[in-house]
């Protein structure tokens, strides 16, 4: 509330916005708990990655690269093998 005792729509909208995030990611967590007991996992550790990467979202069809890239990533080793004559070995 402000002095004049008028309400701050921001304020409340922000507030509000926080609260539907916190509950959302206190629902997430706790299904990801209760799936990573179900899966009945080995260590501590296991649950714990579970539950903290319960945010990710599996990869969709559509958000795959469609291009591919021919990209050199060991221009040294590329410059070495054209300088290089190809020997063959006869049997």
């Amino acid at each position: 509330m402000e002095a004049d005792g008028a309400l701050d729509l921001g304020a409340l909208h922000e507030e509000l916005r926080a609260a539907l995030a916190a509950d959302e990611k206190h629902a997430r967590e706790d299904s990801a708990k209760f799936r990573a007991v179900c899966q009945r996992v080995a260590s501590y550790e296991e649950f714990r990655d579970i539950v903290l990467a319960s945010h990710l979202k599996p990869l969709e069809k559509k958000d795959k690269m469609g291009n591919k890239r021919n990209v050199l990533w060991n221009l040294v080793q590329a410059t070495r093998r054209a300088s290089k004559p190809v020997v063959e070995i006869a049997q």
